[in-house]
């Protein structure tokens, strides 16, 4: 009976804990992660990002789309998913600085599109707003809020 009361109570603290605990933070990571790397910095940062409980990774957006080709990001996002059991999407975002501050980057190829879409995608679907966190250019942050700047306005946190 003594361990029946003790279960009862650790599960009663268990549901309680669950009920009142704080969401994640839903997160986009912009970054400029090449494999290998050009920086060491990178490889640190996006396994920080992992660590960090308190983050819902939505996506991770590969900067410097023409150079991801030759020097993927996609390797550690690939391995970190199979390490923490998840399954985090790395997308490859423009190829190109933007032109001007006006520019949406629609011009460039369909490959490198996929970073602003997957960000305005995410804004679009998510229940609250999203951080996004940079550490590479801003171009494809950039270019989805010259895509779509009500959206972005309301829907980034910070």
């Amino acid at each position: 009976m003594k361990h029946l009361v003790v279960v009862v109570f650790l599960s009663l603290l268990l549901v309680s804990a669950i009920a009142t605990a704080e969401p994640k933070i839903p997160v986009i990571y912009c970054t400029d992660l090449f494999h290998p790397h050009d920086d060491p910095d990178d490889h640190f940062d996006i396994a920080c990002m992992y660590a960090i409980p308190e983050f819902d990774i939505k996506a991770v957006i590969l900067d410097q789309g023409l150079k991801q080709q030759q020097k993927p990001g996609r390797i550690p996002i690939e391995q970190l998913n199979h390490l923490t059991g998840r399954n985090i999407p790395g997308v490859i975002g423009l190829a190109e600085a933007l032109q001007s501050p006006e520019d949406t980057g629609t011009q460039q190829m369909e490959a490198y599109q996929k970073g602003v879409e997957t960000i305005l995608a995410i804004l679009r679907e998510s229940d609250m707003p999203v951080t996004i966190i940079t550490v590479g250019s801003l171009r494809d942050v950039a270019a989805a809020y010259n895509r779509e700047p009500e959206l972005v306005r309301s829907k980034m946190h910070r």
